[in-house]
């Protein structure tokens, strides 16, 4: 067949080869025009002369994405949202694999949007957010979701956690200045984000796990619940892990990495134009091959099938982490920390002490978390100092609306990264003001008297009263209801 082919296009083929070959000429007198001409004058001759085009391609996408923004600020308008306090068994003997099955059961409120969906009703995904909040050192396991999510959150947790207490809260975080300068409080804080690309995995669990021990687990998460109960009246320490499912299409281009990692080359992406230019590409790869000149035209490279067998024992590991990410679940994510505090209090070490903790999940041949420098509210220069004020005030409001969008680029963590970071802490926690559930639960005597409170402030449970016409529907038995 390929033979039969080459036969064809010979003819053709030498008849081109004839023929004389067409000259371009390229003619220099516009550009001497141009520079001949003043520098206002310049520009707009440019602008009129086809200038306009990618001025008008980047009005185009900018009003695009105003559309877009504008139709999910309208639907988010329309969502309603409930804190969520947990509080774990004292006896607690769940490590961070119970944590796992909690998230990626939440991986079930994917949902796919067509377009119409997302560009005209402003539909996107449901975001989650998972936080450790200290305040005046007591320390609070919270979780932020949508309330039509409500039942999946407490259902993914008490299956793993029968004994949880789970109790809607109001919203902590009015508790201190939006405004900063402030005359008696000062706020500091970042987001941090991934050194390396997504698919390099983070260190997890089962890496802290030592069988030969007394404890064989070695909590990571035990570091931050020291620093943040070790914080005075006055200040306030918030750690936010915001997750986001999405369509797993991120393996995508983890796998292609790993390609090139193992010198193979991937696939290539067909798009509309290559399937209706295939023929003109067959053609134009043919003629090439009867003159000799495939290898330079394409630029292929022999792939080389023991590369792997070649590789340290480092890369072999990096490869093999990676592949290992991309079997579990993986959420869009993004980490954000703020420490606030009265001024004569304030310390910044308390920050620098929770960036030591997310120290622990470091690899230096795979990933590491770090601070952002583009919004963490720095005043170390001059210049640095202008623009501090503001970040702070942007800081705050993006950790109270569990903003996805905005500040740092968000990034994709697996449910095994997630469930090292954000899991409930073991019997062996010493911690003194982390808050856990004494008992296993139980209804109270109807009778039982009340006096005082015995909750942090920042903390009480929201007290729903139903509906009149409820209470009645509910106290009202049916008139046929047989009576033994």
């Amino acid at each position: 067949m390929l033979l039969c082919f080459r036969t064809i296009w010979s003819v053709p083929l030498n008849f081109l080869l004839n023929q004389a070959m067409p000259t371009l000429n390229i003619d220099f007198g516009y550009f001497f025009e141009i520079g001949s001409l003043s520098f206002p004058q310049m520009m707009l001759r440019l602008f009129l002369d086809g200038g306009w085009i990618p001025v008008l391609l980047v009005l185009i996408k900018g009003c695009w994405k105003l559309w877009v923004q504008w139709r999910q600020n309208k639907f988010d308008g329309t969502i309603t949202t409930c804190v969520l306090a947990i509080d774990v068994p004292r006896q607690n003997e769940q490590t961070a694999k119970a944590a796992e099955q909690i998230f990626s059961t939440l991986a079930g409120s994917y949902s796919g949007l067509d377009r119409f969906e997302k560009y005209w009703l402003g539909k996107c995904q449901p975001i989650f957010s998972f936080e450790i909040v200290s305040v005046n050192g007591y320390v609070q396991f919270l979780v932020h979701t949508w309330t039509k999510f409500r039942d999946l959150v407490e259902s993914a947790v008490y299956a793993q956690y029968p004994d949880a207490e789970i109790v809607e809260i109001a919203d902590y975080t009015g508790s201190i200045p939006t405004s900063y300068p402030d005359q008696e409080w000062d706020l500091f804080g970042s987001e941090f984000v991934l050194k390396k690309p997504s698919h390099l995995p983070l260190r997890t669990y089962p890496q802290f796990e030592h069988t030969s021990a007394e404890y064989p687990f070695k909590d990571p998460i035990s570091a931050l619940l020291e620093v943040m109960g070790s914080l005075r009246n006055g200040e306030q320490l918030w750690v936010q892990f915001l997750i986001r499912p999405n369509d797993n299409k991120w393996r995508d281009k983890g796998i292609r990495e790993i390609e090139k990692m193992l010198g193979r080359k991937a696939p290539a992406k067909k798009s509309i134009l290559d399937d209706a230019l295939w023929l003109p590409k067959e053609v134009v790869k043919e003629i090439s091959s009867v003159i000799g000149s495939s290898s330079s035209a394409n630029g292929d490279s022999k792939e080389d099938p023991l590369k792997m067998l070649a590789m340290s024992p480092g890369e072999r590991g990096v490869v093999e982490a990676a592949q290992m990410k991309m079997t579990k679940i993986g959420f869009d994510s993004k980490i954000r920390v703020v420490y606030a505090g009265r001024r004569d209090i304030f310390s910044k070490k308390h920050f620098v002490s929770v960036k030591g903790t997310f120290m622990q999940y470091s690899s230096l041949n795979l990933n590491e978390l770090k601070p952002d420098g583009q919004v963490t509210p720095r005043g170390d220069y001059f210049y640095q100092r202008w623009s501090e004020p503001d970040k702070k005030i942007k800081l705050l409001s993006r950790y109270r609306s569990r903003s996805m969008g905005a500040g740092a680029t968000h990034y994709v963590l697996n449910i095994e990264e997630l469930a090292t970071m954000y899991h409930f802490p073991m019997r062996d926690q010493k911690t003194p003001l982390l808050k856990k559930t004494d008992a296993k639960r139980a209804e109270p005597p109807s009778s039982l008297p009340t006096v005082g409170e015995t909750q942090s402030d920042f903390f009480k449970p929201i007290k729903k009263v139903a509906k009149e016409e409820d209470n009645d529907q509910a106290g009202t038995l049916p008139g046929n209801l047989p009576l033994v």
